[in-house]
């Protein structure tokens, strides 16, 4: 009790267990007695005040009652009995205040008026403590009591504007629990309370928009009794206002009220916070259209659209930035010169939503002839939107721009650096070209529809071809491994296949001998071409990779072995995979025709789906996008008769007419797995 001392003064008293009872369960009748002196004993736990004429004054800290005059007297002595705390600091006025009891806050106030101004541990007054519970008459009782002590020459000011320690006032805490009616009282006595704002800087008015109640919003805007506007203040964290929370809330009736509020509201829009945005930009990262149409409706919209953030970032750039294409078309009808703005790094809103991979919007502005502008804009670095898709290597984006006509692809950058340059500059000399990458995709799609190098580039990639070590890389080493091991596997099982034939081979002593007994069935046939296919398929990858290691041969024809290897590995898989399944059909036979097609079903899904490079294509879109751009010579990349057959044969085995290859052969495959169940079916000896 000693630290209870110096904080509350020289002289602390304790609330009595009965008094403290009266006071909660709000008995009115009970504590008058007790005030008269008829209450009996209940002694306090720190010695009485001498009582002897002089006065007693108490302390609650910081706020100094005023003098009690001390008298041997039944009913002064009951009402020295007010000025005893809890162990929180909280005088009987609090408690009341906490519990909602009126008319025993009127009787403390009338008795001890002082205590109004009371303060416990936590900073907090009794007017607060009815603000947090939102006992509208208690607080309308403590007001009148403080504004008569204000009467008296005490400063308002410091009777109804003390901070508790969360630097929040009576009014902040009746917002902050949507206590509606308090704050109308407030309001109505105090309006000046509104102006106020916390020891960070948030006003009730912000936290009302925060809170997103439209009622509180309102009183706190409420003119003031003389007609003149509210002093309410709209100040929040970090530089923000009630505005910029409005323009994120669920409902714009909070920021049309805000907007209304004048002369002050208006000029909100344009107010940035400490990162340097407006409402408007937030309110167009969150994707607020109607509140987006509701700043651009009556108000400056061609100066709100050009405020840029610390970053150089205009709305249209969040808009991007977020997929918001409807507030894009938005921003575009009030800025008509939307192409003119661009960020810090010259990025105009293409720009932006390329480098976040925003593929709708990106879609969008590709198919509106109106953002034409934008398509072939260059940043400070000299980049196009294309130069950034395919930097980044986003396949989607990538088809969308190859698909749009207006897309110039021979724009280079300040380094004289076209798309296809940056496309390979991606891919270092050492990494693998595995197709699932997506920068190999926009690479492999480039060089398929022969997309022109620079000059610059040209001299530059045959630098690097001749900077290669005699020593593969360590991926590279690592892939060639994986596919050796594939490729002998599949050369080994194919091989063992076709000395294992399904089915047996005829006896000896039968014409025919050692033929295959199933020979003349279409599952057969099936059977030795896929397997076939496989061994052929596997043996050439496996060769060209044992060719690709000789260190005699020149560096070139040691980088198409090994793209060679690396496309015909999986064509082998895929045959492999098709023999795996017509060798099943014919071990299973026409009395397990349910496991024959589940076995087909399975097989063609793996045929289809476990190599990416067959689908990949058609799931960027790049077949479309060059269809629309190349037609068909685009699509099979004959734009130019083959030179040699070396030439030839590359074109075949290692240029885009393997996907065209692998995905016919996806495809056969899958249909002869339907041809076979059909005959099965029909003609179940063929």
């Amino acid at each position: 009790m000693a630290e209870a001392a110096a904080e509350f003064g020289p002289q602390v008293l304790s609330l009595d267990e009965e008094l403290l009872r009266v006071l909660i369960a709000g008995n009115k009748v009970r504590l008058e007695k007790l005030l008269s002196g008829e209450g009996g004993g209940g002694g306090h736990s720190h010695q009485q005040p001498q009582t002897d004429g002089q006065q007693v004054t108490i302390s609650f800290h910081g706020a100094a009652c005023a003098p009690v005059a001390a008298a041997p007297q039944p009913e002064l002595s009951g009402t020295i009995r007010l000025l005893g705390v809890t162990s929180n600091g909280s005088t009987a006025l609090h408690i009341v205040a906490i519990h909602g009891h009126a008319e025993l806050a009127a009787l403390i106030c009338a008795r001890a008026p002082s205590l109004a101004a009371a303060r416990n541990r936590c900073l907090d007054t009794p007017l607060h403590c009815a603000a947090k519970a939102g006992h509208r008459e208690v607080a309308a009782c403590l007001l009148r009591t403080m504004q008569g002590g204000a009467a008296a020459g005490t400063d308002q000011a410091a009777l109804l504007a003390p901070r508790n320690k969360t630097g929040a006032t009576a009014l902040h805490e009746a917002v902050r629990r949507s206590r509606v009616e308090v704050v109308d009282l407030l309001m109505t006595t105090a309006p000046w309370l509104a102006a106020v704002t916390t020891d960070g800087g948030v006003s009730p008015l912000y936290m009302a928009a925060a809170a997103e109640s439209v009622q509180m919003v309102q009183l706190l805007l409420r003119p003031s009794r003389n007609g003149g506007p509210s002093p309410a203040s709209a100040a929040g964290p970090e530089g923000r206002t009630a505005l910029h929370v409005a323009a994120i809330s669920t409902t714009k009736d909070i920021a049309e009220a805000i907007l209304s509020w004048e002369p002050e509201g208006p000029t909100l829009l344009s107010r940035a916070d400490s990162s340097g945005k407006t409402p408007l930009h937030f309110a167009v990262i969150y994707g607020r259209l109607d509140i987006v149409q509701l700043f651009l409706g009556d108000h400056a919209s061609l100066r709100l659209t050009s405020i840029s953030d610390n970053d150089g970032s205009y709305p249209l750039h969040a808009a991007a930035m977020f997929g918001r294409t409807k507030i894009i078309d938005e921003l575009v009808k009030k800025c008509p010169n939307y192409y003119e703005l661009v960020d810090d790094k010259g990025r105009n809103l293409l720009h932006v939503a390329v480098e976040n991979e925003e593929e709708m919007v990106v879609r969008h502005i590709c198919q509106n002839d109106m953002f034409a502008m934008v398509l072939n804009a260059t940043d400070y670095d000299g980049n196009t939107p294309l130069h950034l898709a395919v930097k980044q290597g986003y396949p989607r984006i990538f088809g969308l721009l190859l698909g749009t006509a207006s897309v110039d692809m021979c724009i280079t950058n300040k380094d004289g650096h076209t798309a296809t340059d940056l496309a390979c500059c991606a891919l270092s000399p050492d990494r693998s070209r595995y197709f699932p990458d997506p920068q190999v995709t926009v690479l492999a799609c480039l060089w398929w529809v022969r997309e022109p190098f620079s000059l610059d580039h040209r001299a530059l990639h045959i630098h690097d071809l001749h900077a290669l070590d005699d020593e593969p890389s360590e991926q590279q080493d690592n892939m060639t491994k994986n596919i050796t091991i594939g490729s002998v596997l599949i050369a080994t099982v194919a091989f063992a296949a076709a000395f294992t034939l399904p089915g047996g081979v005829v006896a000896d002593d039968h014409p025919r001998a050692g033929t295959a007994t199933l020979a003349n069935r279409f599952a057969f046939r099936a059977f030795v071409v896929t397997d076939t296919m496989a061994f052929l398929y596997s043996i050439m990858a496996t060769c060209f990779i044992i060719y690709g290691k000789a260190r005699e041969i020149p560096r070139s024809h040691r980088r198409a072995c090994s793209l060679l290897a690396s496309g015909l590995f999986p064509c082998g898989a895929q045959f492999l995979i098709g023999a795996f399944a017509f060798g099943f059909h014919l071990a299973l036979g026409a009395a397990n025709r349910g496991l024959i097609i589940f076995v087909y079903v399975v097989s063609s899904v793996a045929v289809l789906a476990c190599f990416p490079n067959i689908w990949a294509p058609f799931r960027f879109g790049l077949g479309r996008a060059i269809w629309r751009r190349y037609g068909w010579r685009g699509l099979v990349s004959m734009h130019k008769r083959p030179s040699s057959p070396l030439d030839f044969f590359l074109l075949v085995f290692t240029g885009p007419l393997i996907e065209i290859r692998r995905t016919l052969f996806a495809v056969l495959i899958s249909s002869s797995f339907i041809v076979a169940v059909a005959f099965d079916i029909a003609k179940p000896n063929y």
